[in-house]
């Protein structure tokens, strides 16, 4: 398994994709009718070790601003 985050930045990246404070991270595919709105908005995507995944369909995504991962919620 390939390490994207580590266990304390999905910690707070998830309080970031939650806070309310900016758009969430959203999936690519989000509008092909089988995405649903979940964390507050339509194909959000969740913070894992090895990535944002969406919980709807297969998209990825490894990247996440500097900002994000360090707590600052």
């Amino acid at each position: 398994m390939s390490t994207v985050f580590s266990a304390d930045e999905v910690v707070n990246l998830a309080k970031h994709q939650t806070a309310g404070n900016f758009h969430p991270f959203t999936c690519a595919n989000r509008s092909d009718g089988n995405h649903r709105n979940v964390f507050g908005d339509t194909g959000a995507l969740v913070p894992t070790v090895r990535g944002w995944i969406c919980p709807f369909c297969d998209y990825i995504q490894g990247w996440a601003h500097g900002f994000m991962k360090g707590g600052e919620a």
